[in-house]
């Protein structure tokens, strides 16, 4: 596992130098945030203050309609797919902003309201547009895809939010204090039956109510956790040993995983302002 194979090699003196470039990186995001003249999304700018000036994590939605237009947030994610619904709404894609998108993507209006954000509700709206449409559901075109993810992560998430969302939270709660893999275990069986989303559309949906142990491997981790680490090796392991090994990193630097995540891909994003 990621653990035997790589923190042996990885000393105190190491960790001490990750964590001193990580609080470097903290610094100059959030120098970056408050600099105007540097171009930067302001979903960006308002989670890097949030996160980084002020270490907090995300708020949980405060009801079911929330955490449904959360999820999809998440799931719609996959870059092309993002740049796609960024075209509409005029920036990064935030939950607030999905049903209206929606709404101008199918002509529906009733994306707009909030009580048709309830799992069953949302299955039977994207039902009939179905029915209508009769996309090809395994296309990647942009609304042959969120039409297939809406009608099976509207069953999915009904399954799960079957005793309630305090219920949902609560055992979030205990899958948040497991071991690195046990919660990549609950991560790979969540989406499978959501067609079109994988473990880091999951992690990302997790990381964004609130569970602060999920950290998302995908090309954009994948690229800066190793350059972070000096560990070469790290581009022959699975999504699943970057998954485990984050956590063990984590711990060893008194930093969530959330957080150590946050700061790679927002790095990721802006450090080419680093002068």
């Amino acid at each position: 596992m990621a653990k035997s194979r790589f923190d042996q090699h990885i000393n105190q003196n190491e960790i001490k130098a990750v964590h001193f470039e990580l609080m470097m990186r903290r610094d100059k995001l959030i120098r970056f945030a408050y600099d105007q003249n540097i171009p930067m999304d302001k979903l960006d700018r308002k989670c890097i203050i949030a996160f980084f000036k002020h270490w907090e994590i995300p708020k949980r939605p405060k009801d079911i309609p929330d955490l449904m237009k959360t999820f999809f947030t998440c799931c719609f994610t996959y870059a092309p797919l993002r740049k796609y619904l960024s075209s509409i709404s005029g920036s990064i894609p935030s939950p607030s902003m999905l049903p209206k998108c929606l709404a101008v993507i199918y002509s529906k209006e009733e994306f707009i309201k909030d009580h048709n954000w309830e799992p069953l509700k949302l299955h039977e709206i994207a039902t009939k547009i179905q029915q209508k449409e009769k996309y090809d559901l395994k296309s990647n075109k942009f609304k042959n895809r969120m039409i297939a993810v809406i009608l099976d992560g509207t069953q999915e998430m009904a399954n799960r939010l079957d005793n309630g969302i305090e219920t949902f939270y609560q055992e979030l709660d205990e899958i948040n204090k497991s071991t690195g893999e046990e919660i990549w275990e609950y991560v790979s069986e969540f989406p499978k039956q959501i067609y079109n989303v994988g473990t880091a559309l999951i992690c990302d949906f997790l990381k964004d109510i609130g569970c602060d142990r999920f950290v998302k491997v995908d090309h954009h981790f994948k690229k800066e956790f190793p350059s972070l680490l000096g560990l070469d090796d790290c581009k022959k392991m699975s999504s699943k040993e970057h998954f485990v090994l984050s956590q063990v990193i984590s711990r060893m630097l008194v930093m969530s995983p959330f957080h150590l995540d946050h700061l790679l891909y927002q790095w990721g994003r802006y450090k080419k302002y680093d002068q």
